[in-house]
């Protein structure tokens, strides 16, 4: 077993790596459209189940948070968590009935609007002026992410609603990314994805009963799938992402998950039994050719350094 001693060493040298936090959560978002994919039940349903489960489970941990350590939250902190809860829940709603509509790789192919997308809220909102050789690589992990979902995807054939739907996942996904970002320095990571789950589910439950959706009738594989995708991408990855917010300018997590259609287009195909092909391959490498770019060009580098207000820490 673990020395307790040795475990907050661990926890430690994570908080302190934000970058190191963020590429798990990547990861762990990766497994998301591969889980929804693979489910039998609607998207709506699947959606409503994945956020209450995940309320049930963040309620939990922030109610040990703050018996343990206190919690750190304003009035302030609870608008931003509203406001990013209502874009939270539409995203989730557009996400799961566009991969229902077309696939995994379609899907995933609009995440390379994202940075583009959080780089103009990013620059209203906060005033960030990414450099130029940042932009140039976001450039080529842009055009490698298009050639991953390209090689795999339906591509015209395709369902145009659920395209639709895709981009709009993306657009919704961007204000709750940018107003997270501003949530952090107003309430601590735990309470505000409590908050976030519980005001996307009300929006999911009330969607659902406008539109006749029986939510109680997914069957337990659907509902353990529902649950994964709470635990997994939800709760552990939108933790590591959310907490690491405050220390890194807002256009740089976008651009790391471009990564996404290359690990979940893999999944998809080793899983799934989605189309594979070696442009597949070659795209993928220049997304992560490009995100490593961006990541390691000297203007950002420093500037994530010198806008870093530190880490936050429960009052």
């Amino acid at each position: 077993m673990t020395p307790p001693a040795t475990r907050a060493r661990a926890v430690q040298a994570l908080d302190e790596r934000p970058l190191l936090m963020l590429w798990i959560g990547v990861v762990l978002f990766s497994l998301g459209p591969v889980l929804v994919a693979g489910s039998t039940t609607s998207g709506a349903v699947l959606s409503f189940w994945r956020l209450w489960i995940g309320a049930l489970l963040l309620g939990a941990l922030t109610l040990w948070q703050h018996r343990v350590r206190g919690t750190r939250a304003s009035r302030r902190g609870w608008g931003w968590t509203a406001a990013a809860g209502l874009a939270f829940g539409a995203h989730q709603l557009f996400f799961m009935i566009s991969i229902k509509a077309t696939s995994v790789v379609d899907v995933t192919l609009m995440q390379v609007l994202q940075p583009i997308l959080v780089g103009v809220l990013a620059f209203v909102v906060f005033g960030e002026r990414p450099g130029l050789a940042f932009r140039l690589w976001s450039v080529v992990a842009g055009v490698g992410a298009a050639l991953v979902v390209v090689a795999g995807t339906t591509g015209p054939e395709g369902n145009p609603v659920g395209m639709a739907l895709a981009l709009a996942n993306v657009v919704c996904f961007a204000f709750y990314f940018v107003w997270s970002k501003q949530a952090m320095a107003h309430i601590g990571a735990l309470p505000f994805l409590l908050g976030v789950a519980v005001v996307a589910g009300l929006a999911v439950s009330l969607f659902a009963a406008v539109v006749g959706e029986r939510v109680s009738s997914i069957d337990l594989t659907d509902l353990l799938i529902a649950a994964s995708i709470a635990v997994v991408p939800g709760a552990l990855g939108h933790f590591l992402t959310t907490h690491s917010l405050s220390r890194v300018p807002a256009n740089l997590p976008p651009v790391m998950q471009l990564a996404m259609p290359f690990l979940s287009g893999g999944l998809a195909w080793l899983l799934l039994g989605e189309g594979f092909a070696v442009m597949h391959v070659v795209g993928g490498l220049v997304t992560v050719v490009g995100v490593v770019g961006a990541l390691l060009s000297p203007a950002d580098r420093q500037r994530s350094v010198s806008e870093s207000p530190g880490p936050v820490t429960p009052d």
